[in-house]
């Protein structure tokens, strides 16, 4: 048996289906445009940080504390600073001149306790000069010494405690022989006849401590 639909009820019969079963996408027509839509991009929240300061802004703070350090021979100090700064991002070109002028005061500084007969002193700032040498040739001009002349100059204050400790060894003062013998490796911890001394000299303590608890 046939159903027939007149006219007048088949619209509204479709459009009560549609509405039954949600929303229909129909197929797109071949050649129709593509729907665009436009999609908010996501916002950022604003930063609350502020911009890192400039090489030129960071030289200009930089230099007022390490002249006044300069002016006490505080050269260490200057020099500690100094690598900091530069271990932070901070080119040696743009504090050459103060860089410079800091291991230039180490170096005047070890060699005057060299003529002091403090070899233990002018060793330390010897090694310190060395070890933080300036890396960019630029910069390492501006220093009195090269690397090899401030290695001689360690060189020469470990001979000079080595001859020392010798005396006290040979005076039998071992006790002031090891002394003097660790200030050796203090600033040069390869030097390897101050360290086989120091065995020798540390073993044949221990002997007599021993020789001594006996009797």
């Amino acid at each position: 048996m046939r159903t027939h639909w007149c006219g007048g009820l088949l619209l509204p019969a479709i459009m009560l289906g549609l509405t039954a079963c949600g929303t229909v996408d129909f197929p797109r027509r071949a050649g129709a445009p593509a729907e665009v839509r436009h999609v908010e991009p996501p916002k950022r929240p604003a930063s609350s940080e502020s911009p890192a300061p400039s090489i030129p802004e960071r030289t200009a703070t930089l230099r007022p504390t390490i002249h006044r350090q300069l002016e006490t021979e505080s050269y260490r100090s200057a020099l500690n600073l100094l690598c900091k700064e530069i271990k932070r991002g901070l080119p040696e070109a743009a504090i050459a001149e103060e860089y410079g002028q800091t291991i230039n005061g180490i170096l005047a500084k070890a060699e005057l306790y060299r003529k002091q007969g403090l070899p233990d002193k002018a060793g330390e700032l010897f090694r310190c000069a060395h070890d933080r040498f300036p890396k960019t040739e630029a910069v390492a001009r501006k220093v009195i010494l090269t690397p090899s002349e401030i290695l001689a100059g360690i060189e020469d204050c470990a001979g000079q405690l080595m001859e020392r400790g010798l005396a006290s060894y040979r005076a039998g003062d071992l006790d002031e022989a090891i002394s003097t013998w660790k200030m050796i490796q203090a600033f040069s911890p390869r030097h390897q006849a101050s360290r086989k001394a120091l065995e020798t000299a540390e073993i044949q303590r221990v002997n007599l401590e021993k020789a001594s608890t006996k009797k």
